[in-house]
């Protein structure tokens, strides 16, 4: 009938999603920082794109999980790659980064659907 109720949906809001993954992204950062050396590049970019992959397969929402990858590839190439916080994109090696963290993410996210439907 018309007067019943809506289904709950268990579905979260992308927007909330998107603020936790900036709030998982900005840790991430941060411990990686702290705990990894400054000399190993790869090593920090790993640890950042393994957060947001993690974070994405816990969300299982594709467009979190690319908002996500793309503010962990910020803060990686801002602090942990570039130490001085400036966000400079210096040409291939970055844009490759940039895949690479994207991809990994959506990889993340599309387990947690698959995981969620299944």
């Amino acid at each position: 009938m018309f007067l019943r109720r809506p289904k709950p949906s268990n579905r979260r809001p992308t927007e909330l999603l998107i603020g936790i993954g900036f709030f998982v992204a900005v840790a991430a950062c941060a411990i990686t920082a702290l705990v990894v050396p400054d000399t190993q590049v790869e090593a920090r970019f790993a640890v950042m794109g393994l957060a947001a992959c993690l974070y994405a397969a816990v969300a299982a929402d594709l467009w979190a999980a690319a908002a996500t990858g793309i503010l962990a590839w910020t803060l990686a190439t801002g602090f942990l790659i570039h130490p001085p916080g400036e966000l400079v994109f210096t040409g291939g090696s970055d844009a490759i980064r940039l895949l690479a963290i994207i991809g990994i993410s959506l990889a993340g996210g599309l387990y947690g659907v698959y995981r969620r439907r299944t």
